[in-house]
């Protein structure tokens, strides 16, 4: 037993050397983290035109039509506008838009172009990566913050959002900010401090409300100065109201515009509904739920070994308490991912939130993997370089190269590709075979979900048209023709097999107008307005 006791110690005491190498001083670790900044800079301004932004994917494109109308249409912050409805209002609901609001003032200084639209989310990712750095340091030491700012940089490249304009990159980095500034100003007591951490935590909650999840990890920070002093409690709750302020006016305003104007993003349902975010028990009853965030989260953490890694990590921080913090922050994330069950499962781009506390166990769970295998190395007799090559070779090769098509998830689509290759398609037919369309009609052009259906801005901006979507309760006749007098000529429908109704009205519709074009395999039909049978 003496023995077994003594192994283990001697193994802890390794790991704590591997998380404290006496090579990695302040000096050399601020140079390392320029060196991961440059080389994730270096990655994504290379990459930053992919897609074009004329083929980008759907949740750019309704920011960068609200960008564009704040530059074109004066920069009123309280009143964001979209392109596509064919008639007024197009003020929308939606988060505080902090990301197109500054690009379309980027617009007004250097032009249109591919950088000023998603620049914003090129610098957030870079900040996400220094203050991850700089958690990480002030939690666990300078080595694991350098590994963690690494894998912050590297991670997030496999996830299709990963450079678009919209406020997910905004929010990761106001995510850790904010976390890193409470830490701070819970040890030091700077009220500057508490300032940042008000801005930061602020913009967070007013950019997605969904991110008071944070308030877990906050809440262990303020425990772990202060205990079970429940007097002292008092301040952390008042801080926490204080940063409700922001968020709380601006959704108070949001309100105003889903109920006057129209609300494109469901964010209070609204005109248009939008998916239910909160199908959280019928949504973790289903096995497809789980496989599906399975396997979304071993293609972002590094596949299988990745998972392995972090699965690692956090069973040492538990069992050692370091990087405590952390595990509250995951535990955080996680029950944000069960709560909004089907927002999750509808979408890539809510899973970025992991990556944080992700970066950080896979960086503990490689590290406490090459000290295991040192430590089993070294019992055998082998020279202690050999040993020191195996303990980071054979977890490196794991976690980077097998299989060997790890780096198919970080390919670079082709920047001539449309993400939405039928819309694109159909938007084409529009431009040959109907050119001079100003207004259309357009059934399919949605996602249904529970809650409501997403109105998809795509054909209308791959085609530079403006239009009416119609929805169960309009597939109608005289809903074609009165659209037809304030201005349609063309009737487009796009996925129109998956709902029954709409598939019956799309097949009347061809007995009665001329087929422009027509795609049953893909589900695309377009017909003239002005020609009927």
């Amino acid at each position: 037993m003496n023995g077994k006791i003594k192994s283990a110690n001697g193994f802890a005491m390794k790991l704590e050397a591997y998380l404290n190498p006496s090579w990695i001083n302040k000096r050399n670790a601020s140079i390392i983290l320029g060196s991961i900044l440059i080389f994730t800079a270096i990655v994504r301004i290379s990459t930053i035109d992919s897609p074009a932004l004329d083929r980008t994917d759907w949740k750019e494109i309704d920011h960068i039509m609200i960008s564009k109308n704040y530059y074109e249409n004066g920069y009123k912050f309280l009143y964001p506008e979209v392109d596509w409805p064919a008639e007024n209002p197009r003020y929308t609901a939606m988060e505080l838009p902090i990301a197109p609001f500054i690009a379309g003032l980027l617009y007004g200084v250097f032009g249109y172009n591919v950088y000023t639209v998603r620049i914003l989310t090129f610098f957030a990712f870079l900040l996400l990566i220094f203050f991850s750095y700089k958690l990480v340091r002030r939690e666990a030491g300078l080595f694991l913050a350098l590994m963690t700012a690494l894998l912050a940089g590297i991670l997030p490249l496999s996830n299709q959002f990963n450079k678009y304009l919209f406020s997910e990159p905004l929010l990761l980095f106001f995510s850790v900010f904010s976390v890193f500034y409470y830490a701070e100003w819970v040890d030091k007591k700077k009220v500057w401090q508490l300032v940042l951490f008000i801005i930061g935590f602020s913009l967070a909650i007013s950019l997605k409300p969904t991110c008071l999840y944070l308030g877990l990890p906050l809440l262990w920070i303020h425990y772990r100065a202060n205990g079970l002093k429940l007097k002292r409690y008092l301040s952390f709750f008042l801080t926490m109201i204080v940063c409700l302020i922001l968020p709380v006016w601006w959704y108070s305003h949001a309100y105003y515009l889903a109920n006057n104007y129209i609300d494109v993003f469901g964010v209070f349902g609204g005109q248009f509904g939008g998916h239910d975010k909160f199908q959280t028990i019928g949504m973790l009853s289903d096995p497809q739920w789980w496989a599906t965030m399975y396997f979304r989260m071993k293609r972002m953490l590094l596949g299988n070994m990745g998972l392995l890694m972090l699965a690692i990590g956090v069973v040492y921080s538990a069992y050692s308490s370091k990087g405590r913090l952390f595990l509250y922050y995951l535990l955080s994330v996680l029950l944000f991912f069960m709560i909004v069950a089907e927002g999750n499962l509808d979408t890539t781009y809510r899973q970025l939130t992991i990556i944080p506390p992700a970066a950080f166990f896979i960086s503990l769970g490689f590290i406490t993997t090459s000290t295991f295998l040192y430590h089993l190395a070294k019992r055998t007799g082998a020279h202690k370089m050999t040993c020191k090559i195996l303990a980071v070779a054979i977890p490196l090769g794991l976690l980077l190269f097998f299989p060997l098509k790890r780096f198919d998830i970080y390919e670079v689509p082709n920047k001539e590709t449309a993400v939405h290759k039928t819309n694109w398609l159909l938007a084409e037919q529009i431009k040959i075979n109907s050119p001079g369309t100003k207004k259309m009609v357009l059934a399919g052009g949605y996602t249904t979900h529970k809650g409501g259906n997403d109105l998809s801005p795509i054909l209308y901006y791959y085609s530079d048209l403006q239009g009416w979507s119609i929805q169960e309760g309009e597939w109608e006749e005289e809903t074609i023709e009165k659209y037809f007098d304030k201005g349609a000529t063309i009737f487009a429908a796009t996925g129109y097999s998956r709902e029954e109704e709409l598939a019956k009205f799309v097949q009347t519709l061809k007995t009665k107008y001329k087929i422009i074009y027509y795609n049953p395999e893909k589900g695309l039909l377009l017909l003239d307005l002005t020609q009927k049978l």
